[in-house]
């Protein structure tokens, strides 16, 4: 019996120091796999152990840093006002930025999925498909609506070649609504001026032209052509004035130079300049006026309220029947100086009132012409309002008059 107890307890002492070399070989191999990934001879364990440990706190710095880089571009693609769209090379959308969800309008979650499941532009997804074909960038124009409004985006689809060696796909928007509309504003505006002045040239050319061919024996008749020909000059001249004075506005040289203004000089001069203009016309023109200090250009705000109060005297002199007033107001607010023209005069239809300070928006094209209006005078009054951080109102209806209001900042 004892003796094989001794067997057995033999067999098993083989058994466990054949299991711990095993385990020491392993552990050897695994120092030493480990010092030659640190790059280290044959060292005492411990010190290699404190080495690992110090790499592994590495890596997990390098790590750290990594995911801040990212964040940050993740960040600053995501700050961008323009739509950025990635592709994988199978053309399925990997990132979009916060500008492209918003460009989408809500619509499904576009990660994962197909181009051609979000775009729903034909020529969108035909300039993707031509980049993937021939991995030559490709661009063009689209217009959408976003809330109505109409909008331009000029597209660009760009391959891009990775390091390890992965193609992806970059869909660029660029948002070319307002240099779109500001062309088709220049367009506009240069085809009105020309129409404008090719009238008054026109009378001119033809009643000097007719002067050259006649007689000159009817005097009556020289004198009115020669008025009508005097009358259109000065009608051009008020226009080209007008042009300038406006670009001049602004421009950044046309700055204006703020002092402390009392309203009511300003009130008082033009009451005088307009007051015979009014009694020729037959219409009752008052003031009221309140002493308030407003910060502004003096020379400006008279030629805004010139432009407003001789509006209203010549559009309420038109009236056939009813009374024919034009009352100027000056008062104080707690927030704003206010200044109010208000008249009895025909009144301007609710569909033009969001018009009324266009460059050459005109209510009524022939009484405004006959009138010598250039269609500019309401363009400058509300740059000159703009121009000192004020706002103006309208308040009208037909055949009850017009108040325009206006706000400004006070001084002192």
């Amino acid at each position: 019996m004892e003796i094989l107890l001794i067997v057995a307890g033999a067999l098993l002492l083989i058994l466990v120091i054949s299991f711990f070399r095993k385990k020491m070989a392993e552990y050897r191999i695994f120092i030493k796999k480990v010092a030659n990934l640190l790059g280290e001879e044959e060292v005492p364990p411990l010190y290699l152990f404190e080495r690992l440990k110090k790499y592994i706190d590495g890596l997990k710095d390098a790590i750290a840093r990594i995911e801040v880089s990212r964040d940050n571009f993740l960040t600053i693609l995501n700050s961008l006002s323009e739509p950025i769209f990635i592709l994988d090379k199978e053309g399925k959308i990997t990132f979009l930025n916060k500008a492209a969800w918003d460009f989408l309008q809500d619509r499904m979650n576009p990660e994962g999925r197909r181009y051609y499941e979000i775009f729903e532009d034909y020529y969108i997804n035909e300039m993707v498909e031509e980049t993937m074909k021939s991995s030559e960038p490709q661009e063009g124009t689209f217009i959408t609506y976003v809330e109505n409004d109409k909008k331009y985006f000029h597209v660009k689809v760009i391959p891009v070649e990775l390091k390890n060696g992965d193609k992806i796909f970059v869909i660029l928007f660029h948002d070319v609504t307002k240099e779109r509309k500001l062309d088709e504003m220049r367009r506009e505006f240069i085809a009105t001026v020309s129409h404008e002045l090719r009238t008054p040239l026109t009378s001119i050319h033809g009643y000097a032209e007719t002067l050259l061919e006649d007689d000159l024996e009817n005097k009556e008749l020289v004198r009115k052509f020669l008025r009508i020909i005097e009358e259109e000059s000065a009608r051009m001249t008020r226009l080209i004035n007008d042009l300038l004075d406006l670009e001049k506005m602004e421009e950044n040289f046309g700055k204006f130079e703020m002092k402390d203004v009392d309203l009511c000089e300003v009130v008082d001069y033009v009451y005088r300049i307009v007051q015979p203009i009014a009694e020729e016309n037959n219409v009752e023109l008052n003031i009221d006026c309140e002493s308030v200090i407003v910060r502004g250009n003096k020379e400006r705000l008279v030629q805004m309220l010139l432009n407003l109060v001789d509006n209203a005297v010549k559009y309420t002199s038109l009236k056939e029947k009813g009374e024919k007033k034009v009352w100027v107001r000056a008062y104080d607010t707690p927030d704003w100086a206010i200044v109010e023209v208000e008249d009895t005069g025909p009144g301007i239809p609710k569909e033009a009132q969001n018009r009324i300070f266009e460059k050459f928006f005109r209510v009524d094209k022939a009484r405004s012409r006959k009138m010598g209006g250039t269609g500019l005078g309401l363009t400058i009054v509300k740059t000159i309002v703009d121009r000192h951080g004020g706002k103006i109102e309208v308040d009208s209806e037909i055949n009850r008059g017009t108040l325009m209001r206006v706000f400004l900042p006070k001084g002192r």
